[in-house]
């Protein structure tokens, strides 16, 4: 190999690194504000069910993005929850944003990438009134999802084994405080 050949390798090499390098830099979010925990949002009990924190903060923000393939951004603080009882199980996602017009956008910003998205997410994906909540629900694998926001939170629930009253239940008594 010629010696021009390998200063223009080398110079590829460190063009590529330094791009990534500015990207890592510039694409790094902020660190989530701990001022608030996400957690305390979720009720402490619903339907006889204790709340289960799986996880919250960085570590569920991290979760939460493994799961998504949407940008996930102004995120003030997450918690990850869980409500076990029996044969129902109810996982409970809370996101707080820095304000409601925020909050209200990522919603939106939700509905639209599941509409991109396409197969159940966006053939089943539907608007529905349920405890005087604008509420979104879809489905994935024949298991029901919903999402809508309240003020500077958005929650999202996915739950198995509960009736169309239960989950109404459910909606109506998040946010908890």
């Amino acid at each position: 190999m010629s010696s021009r050949n390998k200063k223009i390798i080398l110079t590829v090499i460190l063009l590529v690194t330094a791009v990534v390098l500015a990207y890592s830099f510039y694409h790094t979010p902020p660190p989530l504000e701990v001022d608030v925990n996400a957690s305390e949002i979720a009720p402490n009990e619903v339907l006889d069910m204790k709340k289960i924190v799986v996880s919250s903060g960085v570590e569920a923000l991290q979760r939460v993005k493994q799961s998504h393939t949407g940008s996930i951004e102004h995120v003030k603080d997450v918690a990850i929850v869980h409500y076990i009882k029996k044969d129902k199980f109810l996982t409970l996602w809370t996101t707080l944003y820095p304000n409601e017009t925020i909050a209200s956008r990522e919603t939106e910003k939700m509905v639209t990438g599941m509409r991109k998205w396409g197969g159940s997410w966006a053939s089943e994906l539907k608007e529905v009134p349920i405890a005087k909540k604008k509420v979104y629900q879809t489905s994935s694998n024949n298991v029901s999802h919903y999402f809508w926001a309240d003020r500077e939170w958005v929650f999202y629930i996915i739950p198995h084994n509960f009736s169309q009253d239960e989950i109404a239940g459910i909606i109506d008594a998040i946010p908890g405080k």
